[in-house]
């Protein structure tokens, strides 16, 4: 069974004492939701910040024609809601749970007093946001400059470092689905069937139900083309 993690393994937290801790988690407010749910909607005002303990959450943004576009796929000891807290804006995406998660919702107002207040958070949040950043760079040149299979590769390479690296034989549970793989980067259900099809053939991965496991991690650095 996955831990569920608590405060002080947040990366926001990790300096702060025991005292300012147990302080900081009275202001918040434990929620559980079940595969599905949603825990906001594009456009809801902006006044809390979460925190996922276990499972994964997924922002979303989905298009009139019923199209869903993932932006992220937030695991546990991540933060989900803080853009809108900070610009005071509205959600500029919806968020729901990609399986059963456990999460804390912090009020906005107590995480802009504790910035104000403490250094460590406020240094935490500002590499926090420099990373989100990068990756959105990293995604647009992805999206723009390679094929689908490529873009298949460097998920699934930035998923087994997420997990806990690259080792030979890493196992990556709960995988998404293939229709949500498809959403995150960008292509569809069958092509990504046909590209894992095609890494397991070559015996680079191993996939089974909701799980995957990384055989030769070092062949999903090549080019598909070579």
């Amino acid at each position: 069974m996955t831990k569920t993690l608590g405060l002080g393994d947040l990366e926001w937290f990790a300096d702060l004492t025991p005292q300012q801790l147990a302080q900081i988690e009275s202001m918040m407010r434990r929620r559980h939701f079940a595969q599905g749910q949603l825990i906001f909607e594009r456009r809801d005002p902006g006044e809390t910040v979460f925190f996922v303990l276990s499972g994964n959450v997924l922002a979303v943004h989905w298009t009139s024609t019923g199209r869903e576009i993932v932006y992220s796929d937030i695991g546990p000891g991540n933060a989900c809601g803080e853009l809108s807290v900070l610009s005071g804006e509205p959600r500029s995406l919806s968020l729901y749970a990609r399986n059963a998660c456990t999460l804390y919702e912090l009020p906005g107002a107590a995480l802009l007093e504790l910035m104000d207040s403490q250094p460590s958070v406020r240094r935490a949040i500002t590499l926090h946001l420099i990373r989100r950043v990068h990756a959105l760079t990293d995604r647009v040149h992805e999206l723009t400059s390679l094929s689908v299979e490529e873009r298949l590769r460097a998920w699934l390479l930035r998923t087994a470092l997420d997990r806990g690296g690259l080792k030979p034989g890493r196992v990556l549970p709960d995988v998404p689905t293939h229709a949500e793989i498809a959403n995150i980067i960008g292509a569809n259900r069958e092509a990504i069937s046909r590209g894992l099809a095609k890494l397991n053939r070559e015996g680079v991965i191993e996939s089974g139900r909701r799980t995957l496991r990384i055989l030769r991690p070092e062949a999903l650095f090549s080019n598909p083309a070579e």
